[in-house]
């Protein structure tokens, strides 16, 4: 076995060139599947520790899904709103929860103060006096927002670490007005450092009361489409008895009628991973598809290469066979080499992958990284590709006649 894979080295080192050509459809090939396989991963961690912010004992209550694909957004879209209302429905008939919130959040906002402005990055949210309650984030200083601020719609504001440190490197925020649009709020509190998710920093927002929001983000009464109810039961035991009291106390509020089906979704963190893992594994299959055609096309280049070989070498075939070589040692040798190619292409472009997903990790802001499964599948891939497709040419100098090798010009 050994000395098949020195012959094998010594034959594919004489034409560089032309092994390395070969090679590059494998490298590719392999490059797409582990690179693709390392960000997907990457991905997938990354919203399992963004929805652990929801925890087990808290739900999301919307009328979109987390994911809508096609043209069934129009069917989401004609639902009701929620509101400020339903939220303070839910606290009073509810008994079984810890807290009951609305929240809606608005992107991309410019927030000033004096000559200073923030990046058009900072996220808006509307919420209620039980935000904290349902959210796995504290308060750093000041205070956060009560009831009586809910009521009387006042223009408070308490911010992130981002724009506390934006705005104010060298003063206290607290007791400053900042500006959002033409309109000022009074800094009340600065919320803790929060950890980043892979698309945006968590420390890059301002909160407000939720009546504020609306009086200043929405006009003409319209609901807000982006509102979502956030519900906490005690502990994790109480949710589903708490998600179907929700469920069913919603359903009478908004007159859906018995046997037809919910207009709005019910969110859970398990739910959410659920279908982005669904989803990502589409992506997966669909990466690995491609990889896959790449790679058969690579195979057939090595069975090209390989029967070039084959002819190069008919009298060194010859000559092996005369000496007493046997027909297997011949089938051997060659099967050797081609799937040395196969595996030296798997190795560099297992590499290539490493190196991509490391490269791209500080850029998506997430840990991607190739996972085992992956390697061992590509070199696994690439095995089967060298002895599929070099066992022909391989049989083919196996079975050539030593006397007509050795008259072969």
């Amino acid at each position: 076995m050994y000395e098949y894979l020195l012959i094998a080295i010594r034959s594919l080192s004489i034409n560089k060139l032309r092994s390395g050509m070969t090679l590059l459809g494998m490298v590719i090939g392999v490059w797409a599947i582990t690179s693709m396989q390392g960000v997907v991963s990457g991905f997938d961690r990354s919203m399992a520790d963004e929805l652990s912010v929801l925890g087990a004992e808290t739900f999301l209550i919307q009328k979109f899904p987390p994911i809508v694909l096609g043209h069934n957004w129009r069917k989401y879209a004609r639902r009701k709103d929620f509101t400020y209302q339903d939220a303070l429905y839910l606290q009073d008939v509810l008994t079984n929860i810890r807290a009951a919130t609305v929240v809606v959040e608005r992107y991309a906002n410019t927030v000033k103060y004096q000559d200073k402005k923030t990046s058009p990055s900072v996220k808006v949210v509307g919420t209620m006096e039980d935000y904290l309650s349902t959210q796995s984030i504290d308060l750093a200083d000041g205070r956060f927002i009560v009831e009586d601020d809910v009521t009387h719609s006042r223009n408070i504001a308490i911010i992130g670490r981002d724009v506390a440190a934006e705005l104010f490197p060298y003063e206290d925020p607290l007791d400053r007005r900042i500006v959002i649009g033409n309109q000022a709020y009074l800094v009340v509190g600065i919320l803790d450092q929060s950890a980043s998710t892979f698309e945006e920093s968590a420390d890059n927002v301002v909160i407000m009361p939720i009546t504020t929001y609306a009086k200043v983000f929405t006009s003409g009464g319209r609901g807000m489409s982006s509102t979502s109810l956030v519900v906490r039961a005690w502990d994790s035991e109480a949710v589903g008895t708490v998600l179907d009291e929700t469920v069913a106390v919603l359903r009478i509020r908004r007159n859906v009628p018995m046997g037809e089906e919910n207009d709005f979704e019910v969110i859970t963190a398990e739910s959410v991973m659920n279908t982005m893992f669904n989803f990502t594994s589409y992506i997966r299959v669909a990466a690995i598809g491609v990889a896959a055609v790449s790679l058969l096309v690579a195979g057939i280049g090595i069975m090209n290469i390989m029967l070039v070989s084959v002819m190069e070498r008919t009298k060194e075939i010859g000559t092996r066979k005369a000496v007493g070589g046997r027909r297997r040692d011949i089938l051997m040798q060659f099967l050797f080499e081609a799937v040395l190619l196969s595996e030296v292409g798997a190795l560099i472009g297992i590499l290539f992958g490493i190196a991509t997903s490391r490269l791209l990790s500080p850029v998506l802001n997430m840990e991607a990284s190739v996972p085992a499964w992956a390697m061992i599948s590509a070199f696994g891939y690439c095995s089967v590709i060298g002895i599929f497709f070099g066992l022909y040419p391989a049989n083919k100098a196996a079975k050539l006649d030593p006397i007509e090798a050795l008259r072969y010009e």
